[in-house]
């Protein structure tokens, strides 16, 4: 165990190569010592990698685009807050001329929502508890140096009896599309809806073990429904430790065709460490990196994996501490928030397909957003100020 642990310091010293990302711009092993493995943070949906990004900005030679289709169908810090316990709360995340299904925030069960806090250790079926009160003022984040942001999407999973109800909740689940990129011998991730299920109130993304290599491979994936112009963003979830996926939270562009923002935290077994890499939104190939190792076996216990898409520049968490991340090629258009549980066999990233069944388990996700630009923040909705605002 003590050798474990020191290579699981270690490795990350080590590391050199690009990270590749968990999406893809067209539709589309075995168990190990759980500490070999990696969460990359990236910007772009659409640029997966032969190898990972250096510490510097760097021509993205070697990233491959990660491009999305519409498919047919406990810290080892202090924790920062609790989050809710058995409720949605959303205020609409739609944009002008799009409808999907919403939660007004002032009308639903809970109205707020404190960010999601890690409970290492802890066997909880939630991390989260709500607030009371009228929040339609929008939230202050009193873990994320009072950041305000006026909208919010929150969803813990033992309040949601089957995968059928996430639409409502303005949540999609990826059927036939393509996740992540294509590995050299052709293989590739679709994403199924037959891999998304809500089990013990946990919201379960798998790939399936056994899969053959070199062809389509089954995966998970879920979306929100419409996109955001910056927040802050939290997966409280439990990595699987079955080597052969990419498992991730990230940020993706909602026009591919244009632009390549993303800023995703994504795991790989490759390279150990909390990896963070933003890509650039004019889809030049440049791309900034950083690599955090774990503090603990994210394989173990549940973790909150934050992205803060801020006005002066993203931010990433682990368990609500600062990690070090890349500071350029910050994302600037309408993206949506995605995780996904994927597998391409590609021997430089995914690596797989896995032997056994890989699933990544989510407890909840905790989005605070704004629909407007950056360039307007705070954008306080009419007849508000922040003095209306919930503190969370």
């Amino acid at each position: 165990m003590l050798i474990t642990k020191t290579l699981f310091l270690l490795l990350p010293l080590l590391a050199h190569a690009k990270p590749e990302h968990c999406k893809s711009k067209s539709a589309s092993s075995t168990a190990t010592a759980p500490l070999n493995q990696a969460l990359v943070a990236t910007s772009g949906r659409g640029h997966r990698w032969g190898g990972r990004p250096t510490s510097t900005a760097s021509a993205g030679s070697e990233a491959e685009s990660e491009s999305y289709s519409t498919p047919s169908s406990s810290s080892v810090s202090s924790p920062v807050s609790s989050q809710p316990s058995s409720t949605v709360a959303e205020s609409a995340i739609g944009t002008a001329g799009t409808a999907s299904p919403t939660i007004d925030a002032s009308s639903a069960t809970a109205s707020s929502a404190a960010p999601p806090v890690s409970t290492e250790g802890s066997t909880n079926s939630n991390s989260t508890q709500a607030p009371s009160g009228d929040c339609s003022c929008g939230y202050i984040l009193s873990a994320y140096d009072n950041a305000y942001f006026p909208k919010a999407l929150v969803v813990s999973f033992d309040s949601v009896s089957s995968v059928a109800e996430l639409a409502n909740l303005g949540l999609r689940v990826q059927d036939g599309s393509q996740v992540g990129s294509i590995a050299p011998d052709g293989g590739k991730c679709q994403a199924s809806a037959d891999n998304v299920a809500i089990d013990g109130g946990i919201l379960k993304l798998i790939v399936p073990g056994g899969q053959s290599a070199g062809g389509i491979i089954s995966g998970a994936e879920i979306e929100t429904m419409n996109p955001v112009l910056g927040g802050v963003f939290t997966m409280n979830a439990q990595l699987s430790p079955v080597h052969g996926t990419c498992q991730a939270i990230f940020t993706y562009t909602e026009n591919k065709d244009l632009y390549s923002d993303e800023m995703d935290i994504e795991m790989v077994y490759i390279e150990p460490g909390l990896q963070l890499t933003n890509h650039d939104p004019s889809g030049s190939g440049l791309n900034d990196f950083e690599n955090n190792p774990f503090p603990n076996d994210p394989t173990a216990v549940f973790n909150d994996y934050t992205i803060g898409w801020f006005k002066d520049g993203p931010k990433y968490y682990y368990n609500g501490a600062l990690l070090t991340g890349p500071t350029q090629y910050p994302s600037v258009n309408p993206s949506k928030i995605v995780i996904n549980n994927w597998s391409s066999g590609k021997p430089t990233f995914t690596q797989g397909p896995p032997d056994d069944d890989t699933v990544l388990q989510v407890k909840s996700i905790a989005y605070y957003y704004q629909t407007e630009s950056l360039a307007s923040y705070p954008a306080y909705p009419s007849g508000c100020s922040e003095a209306d605002a919930c503190v969370v």
